[in-house]
């Protein structure tokens, strides 16, 4: 008989990523791409930071100072803030994900009065 145990355990699951742009506050450096999303909001907060901090070449980003939304396919025009685990799982096994960091200092929340952030969902979308 199998040890069903030991499968469960060795079982990969298969990678989930996500389109992603995170935008700093003078919204002229960008990191735009995908990303993978990791089993937990922290796992992937860890994995943002280092892409982030790889891309924009420094290592005193704090990602306190940004703000992780995602974009309701359903209700392309607006962001929502990415709040919490339960959030973050819901939107991991979601088909089509589409994550934006902002700088807190960014007062837009709506896709189109952010240039950028709306040319980068139009040709992934």
């Amino acid at each position: 008989m199998p040890d069903f145990e030991k499968i469960k355990q060795n079982q990969q699951l298969p990678e989930v990523t996500a389109n992603i742009f995170a935008l700093d506050k003078d919204e002229s450096i960008f990191l735009s791409g995908y990303i993978t999303l990791a089993s937990s909001l922290n796992q992937f907060i860890s994995l943002l930071l280092e892409e982030i901090n790889y891309t924009w070449e420094s290592n005193y980003q704090n990602l306190n100072d940004y703000v992780i939304f995602y974009i309701d396919i359903d209700d392309k025009n607006k962001l929502k803030e990415l709040k919490n685990e339960q959030n973050y799982q819901t939107i991991r096994n979601s088909k089509n994900i589409f994550l934006v960091v902002l700088h807190i200092e960014i007062p837009y929340k709506i896709i189109e009065n952010l240039p950028l952030v709306f040319d980068w969902f139009s040709k992934n979308i």
